[in-house]
């Protein structure tokens, strides 16, 4: 009796995983299923599907997804799949998967819409400089564990996107509402003739302090937070070179009175772009300023945070004798990582120098804030 009740539940347990591989392969074809419009069979994520025999990790990925919590077992296994059994793949190669994370999250910001997509947004420029931006620039090839260390420190959340678009999409996941609207989707896309573009976008959104990222409270992840800037509603443009003029007094103009984070480009002559994030309003000074959440950071040609934390910003464009004139990142002034002159013509940075080709400016503290300045300025025009 004892043997057959075992062999009863050996063939019981059996049938039960027949039943869950079976489920999870129907899984993984509707998977496939609803990833070809959004993207080729040659493009992350469908291409990682369409591997046929490496059943586990596409059964690991609906295990993973079953659970409310995210797991650091996913992205090795996407990382495992991209590679798909190679002891390493060509730059090219990464390039292009960073290329196809951005597309497949910019489609995401913009899924009510998809049709507001355009493969122009995209950057490669801030691909490369991704790329560039692991291990040795020399070395043709990057193995898996490579990228995987890298992607833990640089860009945790890379495939932050797809996860969120595998949880709304898997059946597995019972309040799936694959009907869900991302917040300010309806909206058309702003108007971003500059430096800041779709590209940059989707880096920023995955790099900055949530303080830059919190001025429209209706969004709940990330990919939302990407279509609210995209659509307007998160960040306002408070200044650009092109449009408002290049000169220190329009700079100065166009942000001075805006009491609320802001987010500078610099764009330089040498092919070099920097990010500066002040978290508190930006001013001329006779002292450092910047509160802990205030960086600076390298866009490209190779990515990388270059400086973060409080008192990193100077300011002077009147007080000769304290400093040079001009603007001064660092944490005091002898050990600057980028200095702009007072003439805001001349760049020294990092490595090297050059001529400031273009700033573009975004205030993230929301509708709020702009109004705020708008009323100085007005007030001030009446004195």
């Amino acid at each position: 009796m004892g043997n057959q009740s075992s062999q009863s539940e050996t063939k019981s347990h059996s049938k039960e995983s027949e039943i869950t591989s079976e489920q999870k392969s129907a899984i993984i074809e509707q998977i496939i299923q609803l990833l070809s419009p959004i993207c080729t069979d040659n493009q992350f994520p469908l291409c990682i599907f369409h591997q046929r025999t490496d059943k586990t990790s596409h059964y690991r990925i609906i295990e993973i997804l079953s659970s409310i919590r995210q797991s650091d077992e996913f992205p090795n296994i996407l990382i495992k799949l991209y590679w798909n059994d190679r002891a390493s793949i060509s730059r090219d190669d990464v390039t292009k998967l960073f290329r196809d994370c951005c597309m497949f999250d910019l489609k995401q910001a913009m899924a009510n819409n998809i049709n507001q997509f355009q493969t122009n947004m995209l950057d490669n420029d801030c691909f490369s400089a991704l790329t560039n931006s692991i291990g040795t620039i020399t070395n043709s090839e990057i193995t898996p564990e490579e990228f995987s260390n890298w992607m833990r420190v640089q860009f945790p959340t890379l495939f932050y996107g797809f996860e969120m678009w595998l949880r709304k999409n898997s059946v597995l996941n019972k309040t799936n509402n694959t009907n869900q609207e991302i917040s300010a989707s309806n909206n058309s896309i702003i108007t971003m003739n500059n430096i800041l573009n779709p590209t940059w976008i989707w880096l920023l959104t995955y790099h900055l302090p949530n303080l830059y990222l919190s001025a429209d409270n209706t969004c709940t992840n990330l990919v939302e937070k990407m279509s609210s800037i995209l659509h307007g509603r998160m960040w306002d443009h408070l200044y650009d070179s092109h449009r408002d003029g290049s000169s220190l007094n329009r700079f100065q103009h166009h942000i001075f009175g805006y009491k609320a984070p802001i987010i500078i480009l610099f764009e330089i002559s040498d092919g070099y772009l920097f990010c500066l994030c002040c978290d508190e309003e930006f001013r001329e000074s006779p002292k450092h300023f910047g509160g802990i959440q205030s960086c600076l950071l390298q866009l490209k040609p190779v990515f990388k945070v270059v400086l973060e934390g409080p008192n990193i910003i100077f300011m002077n464009t009147k007080l000769r004798g304290v400093s040079a004139l001009g603007l001064f990142i660092g944490r005091d002034h002898t050990h600057t990582f980028l200095n702009i002159d007072g003439d805001f013509f001349n760049v020294k940075h990092i490595n090297g120098e050059g001529r400031l080709a273009a700033i573009d400016v975004w205030g993230a503290g929301g509708t709020k804030s702009a109004d705020e300045q708008k009323d100085i300025r007005q007030w001030e025009n009446k004195q």
